[in-house]
C-alpha cells in the first residue's frame, strides 16, 4: 500500500500534467467499474459485484485523498471531474456491449393492432395479443420479448401505424421457455 502511494507521490509531484493525468486514468477506471458492478448487482452478480467494488473504491480512496492534499491545483479538480464523467460514458458503452438484456414491451393500440401486429410479425417477432379495457374503451394488448438493442426497432414500427400507441418496456430478470427475437433458439 506504502508503495502504491510512493508511486502517486512521485508521479503527482514530478510533473503536474502527469499527476493530473494519473487522476483523470484512475477515476476513469473507477467510475467505470461502478458503472458495470451496478449492472452485475442488477444481475445477482454477487461475487463479481464485490470484487469490483473493492477495486472501485480502493482507486477511488486513493486517488480522492491525493486531490484533497492539494485541493488549489485545479488543473488535478478538473482532471477528478473529467475522469469521473468519462469514466460513467465509458462504463455504460461496456456493460451495454457486454449484456444482451431481454425486455418485454407491451404496445397498446385502440384502432391499428392489427397492422402493428402483422408487421412486426412479418419482422420476425413473437406476439401475444390480448384484450384489454382502457379509459375510453377496449384496446388490444400486444406483448413481445426480445433483446434491448431492438426496442427502436419495435418501437419505430408501432409508431409508424399508431402514432398514439401507448409502448412500455421493463427488463427482465428471469425467464424460462417461449420466443425471443434476436436469441436463435427456443428457450
Amino acid at each position: 500500500m506504502e508503495a502504491i502511494m510512493d508511486l502517486l507521490d512521485y508521479a503527482m509531484s514530478s510533473n503536474i500534467y502527469l499527476g493530473a493525468g494519473v487522476i483523470f486514468l484512475s477515476r476513469v477506471m473507477d467510475v467505470t467499474m461502478g458503472t458495470f458492478r451496478v449492472q452485475m448487482i442488477v444481475r445477482r452478480n454477487k461475487l463479481i459485484a464485490a470484487l469490483l467494488g473493492f477495486f472501485e473504491i480502493f482507486i477511488y480512496i486513493l486517488i480522492v485523498s491525493k486531490v484533497l492534499q492539494n485541493i488549489g491545483n485545479w488543473l488535478n479538480v478538473i482532471a477528478y471531474a473529467g475522469g469521473f464523467a468519462t469514466g460513467n460514458i465509458l462504463g455504460i458503452f461496456i456493460s451495454e456491449k457486454l449484456s444482451k438484456e431481454i425486455i418485454s414491451v407491451g404496445i397498446i393500440s385502440k384502432d391499428k393492432f392489427q397492422e402493428i401486429e402483422e408487421r412486426l410479425r412479418e419482422e420476425g417477432f413473437g406476439i401475444t395479443r390480448s384484450v384489454g379495457y382502457g379509459k375510453d374503451g377496449e384496446v388490444q394488448v400486444l406483448r413481445l420479448i426480445c433483446e434491448r438493442d431492438y426496442f427502436c426497432k419495435v418501437r419505430d414500427i408501432a409508431l409508424e401505424y399508431d402514432p398514439k400507441a401507448f409502448i412500455t418496456s421493463y427488463l427482465l430478470t428471469e425467464k424460462y421457455g417461449g420466443y425471443i427475437y434476436g436469441i436463435k433458439n427456443k428457450l
